[in-house]
């Protein structure tokens, strides 16, 4: 008997480049029952998918759209690599991880609207950022970081370690 896709939890993790959404997407796969499958749908902005590797390695199932951003590919590219995730994955929950120099926005938008209204169930949307890029108003003043916290349910201060070089 094939299961229906009827409201699937999806949790979207937004962020600047380099603010720690694949480490948080990795600890949040951490906390999954054993007997779920969780899929991740991530934006590839550059030519190598490196955080789809990542995620794979840690038995996430894992699309990735690509090239452009999420937003800017919202229309066909988006939804066919989201229906055939859902489709042939059938996930228990659906984490997204656009890519941080993105519009969240129109992502938003459309997972919850249209097709998409009736199969996922738009959840928490967590928005990772460094704490020291606060004084910086090529970041505090950027359209793109501004969308990202005024979406977010979450916003999490967090500081990566690997931004600088040990011994500095």
């Amino acid at each position: 008997m094939s299961r229906k896709l009827t409201n699937i939890p999806t949790n979207m993790v937004m962020g600047f480049l380099g603010a720690g959404k694949t480490t948080a997407i990795l600890n949040l796969l951490k906390q999954k029952l054993a007997d779920e499958k969780w899929a991740v749908l991530v934006n590839e902005f550059g030519q190598v998918g490196i955080d789809g590797a990542i995620f794979a390695a840690s038995g996430a199932i894992v699309r990735e759209v690509p090239g452009r951003c999420l937003c800017c590919a919202v229309g066909l590219p988006f939804q066919v690599a989201v229906n055939r995730l859902l489709t042939e994955v059938k996930p228990d929950r659906l984490l997204i991880e656009p890519t941080g120099l993105g519009h969240p926005k129109r992502v938003l938008d459309r997972l919850a609207g249209g097709y998409f209204q009736a199969v996922l169930d738009v959840r928490t949307t967590i928005c990772l950022v460094d704490p020291r890029k606060l004084s910086d108003s090529r970041y505090t003043s950027h359209e793109n970081f501004v969308d990202q916290i005024a979406l977010s349910d979450w916003f999490l201060l967090l500081q990566n370690q690997h931004t600088s070089h040990p011994c500095e």
